[in-house]
């Protein structure tokens, strides 16, 4: 035989072996996938980091590898692989820091990672309320659009076309599928629909987590009064019952006034977080606080929490996250903070709108696992001392 031809078959069979290999490779990690899809629970971590640490997968490679398998085509179930890559089953809390500390290796390219798949999240949902032409003005950013199924409608006596409309969400917290409801900061022209909004759904609650001015930016209307002078707002009237400061937020009493009805509003405004970032890790513990402060209150209310920034997706979003993680902390030993978000996405646009946001929650949580190890330790180190006595 022809050397070269030998060559070129030698080649070809090795070729369609390597293939073969690969598939099968991929055939595997589809069906440990789509088991994990339907048992992933606290048991379950699995971390392409220990691939690294045996030598399965050389590191210097890594980027470049996955680089390439996000430019083929689904069907060669890529998408497979790199859903193990990117770590979306929960992750046990004992094992945290180590995979903060992977995620964040090569420039925190892993958390690039999980926030582009985060991006195609409700790209399918329709938004054709906020698109008519009679409700355009009331958006404040024209990319900020809520989804129909999920949007709040206001009740209206009138049955004018968009007269039900504001750009809001519910969103789903830990207790309730309607526990939150996410919305833009109130334009001077939707300050009325905002007051009908909390009336209606009978919400005792605002978070508010921006200024009103930012960067000599208008980022919000003060939709509330200056003074204590009651102020009316289309049918409602708004008292300002007293006003709190701390030195970074911000606790204010409102008494709202229908016909004859009343109902007490809390009203919750922390100033320190900027527009589009985060606060500085120093001030960690600072946000921790003011979501638990904030739950304190709503154990004794009902009605959903009223949530708003800017436009109602990035700092809103982290805020319910850390508020939904809180409390899934104290009662469980896993964390699936991609699962999460990708859950408050699919109810409203771009939810936790920044990488930085993302990164941020993910180093809270640890802060509230570390908070939670030790009031473990304390309380085993009581109930060893008692037992002694």
């Amino acid at each position: 035989m022809n050397p070269s031809v030998a060559a070129i078959s030698a080649l070809a069979v090795l070729s369609v072996l390597l293939i073969s290999l690969l598939l099968l490779f991929l055939l595997l990690l589809r069906k440990k996938h789509l088991e994990l899809s339907r048992e992933c629970g606290a048991e379950t971590f699995v971390n392409f980091a220990s691939f690294e640490r045996d030598g399965k997968l050389p590191y210097n490679w890594r980027r470049s590898l996955f680089a390439f398998l996000t430019l083929l085509p689904s069907c060669l179930w890529t998408d497979y692989l790199l859903a193990f890559y990117i770590n979306p089953c929960p992750v046990q809390l004992s094992d945290f820091e180590a995979y903060i500390k992977d995620m964040s290796r090569d420039s925190a390219y892993k958390f690039s990672l999980q926030f582009e798949e985060l991006k195609s999240v409700g790209l399918d949902l329709s938004h054709e309320a906020a698109d008519l032409p009679v409700n355009r003005p009331k958006n404040r950013y024209t990319n900020i659009l809520p989804y129909d199924f999920s949007r709040v409608k206001l009740i209206s006596l009138h049955n004018d076309e968009g007269s039900d409309y504001i750009n809001a969400n519910f969103i789903p917290g830990y207790n309730s599928p309607h526990e939150f409801i996410a919305t833009q900061g109130p334009l001077p022209e939707t300050r009325n629909d905002f007051w009908n909004m909390v009336l209606q759904q009978k919400s005792h609650i605002i978070v508010m987590l921006t200024q009103c001015n930012e960067r000599r930016r208008v980022k919000c209307d003060h939709y509330w009064p200056f003074t204590e002078e009651p102020v009316a707002y289309g049918d409602i009237t708004v008292e300002m019952l007293s006003e709190t400061d701390s030195p970074e937020w911000t606790v204010r009493n409102f008494r709202l006034g229908y016909a004859d009805e009343t109902q007490d509003i809390l009203h919750f405004n922390y100033t320190s977080w900027p527009d589009h970032g985060v606060p500085t890790v120093n001030a960690i513990e600072s946000i921790l606080q003011f979501v638990q402060i904030v739950r304190q209150q709503v154990s004794r209310t009902k009605g959903p929490i009223v949530v708003h920034c800017s436009a109602g997706v990035g700092r809103t979003g982290t805020f319910i996250a850390l508020d939904r993680l809180m409390q899934h902390i104290q009662e469980h030993e896993y964390v699936d903070v991609l699962g999460l978000v990708s859950d408050m996405r699919s109810h409203r646009l771009s939810m936790v709108q920044t990488e930085e946001q993302y990164v941020f929650i993910h180093q809270c949580v640890l802060l509230m696992w570390k908070k939670k190890k030790q009031q473990t330790h304390t309380s085993d180190v009581i109930y060893e001392n008692v037992s002694k006595s």
